[in-house]
């Protein structure tokens, strides 16, 4: 399974229907303060994301490109509800557009997921096993699961988020969640693990 644009509305054309708002109610305006603040809030860890799957220099042009695109739409639809959600969800679809180009597929891998796993930079023997056990586990699940554990604990998104970036409603989402933290404990191996201590999965 792969990550593709599953709204069918992210398109050059910027095609999505905004949050309807209250009738007759003032259109909130969107300033450069605003636009900037939002920027350097989100520039680096979008960076983090693109980079996953591409070198630097593409990293950098995607971000740009991202960007760009979502400011342009989010100055139509200044009332979104989730921005860093949709801001995500162009981002998969521009990155899904790249690779497609190269005739390769968006997936996540559980190499993807590092940030989740844990470093093994020290030399405890304990943590190492904790890593290759968890590496393991994760790539027993499914690419579903894989992308919402990508979104909520390495990119780091709430749960609204992660079911705007990946196109789908809140309350789906807290239930494919929950059964990817599911599997993950129930994985081979994650038994010798108290789950409670060892895996970010467990924490909402």
């Amino acid at each position: 399974m792969t990550l593709q644009d599953q709204s069918g509305v992210m398109g050059p054309g910027f095609g999505m229907a905004g949050s309807p708002g209250a009738a007759g109610a003032v259109p909130v305006v969107l300033g450069e303060a605003e636009f900037g603040e939002f920027y350097h809030a989100h520039v680096d860890k979008l960076f983090g994301f693109l980079l996953r799957r591409t070198g630097r220099d593409v990293a950098r042009e995607l971000v740009d490109l991202v960007f760009e695109q979502f400011f342009a739409w989010w100055q139509k639809h200044p009332d979104q509800a989730e921005p860093v959600g949709m801001l995500f969800r162009l981002a998969r679809c521009r990155l899904y557009d790249y690779l497609r180009r190269r005739g390769r597929e968006l997936t996540v891998e559980p190499s993807d997921l590092e940030d989740f796993i844990g470093g093994t930079d020290c030399d405890d023997f304990a943590a190492v096993d904790r890593h290759h056990d968890l590496r393991k586990a994760l790539a027993t699940l499914s690419e579903q699961q894989r992308q919402v554990l990508l979104m909520k604990y390495v990119a780091n998104l709430s749960v609204a988020e992660c079911a705007e970036a990946l196109g789908t409603g809140e309350h789906n989402m807290k239930k494919i969640l929950g059964k990817a933290r599911e599997a993950l404990r129930q994985a081979p191996g994650m038994d010798a693990y108290n789950s409670a201590g060892t895996a970010k999965e467990v924490r909402g």
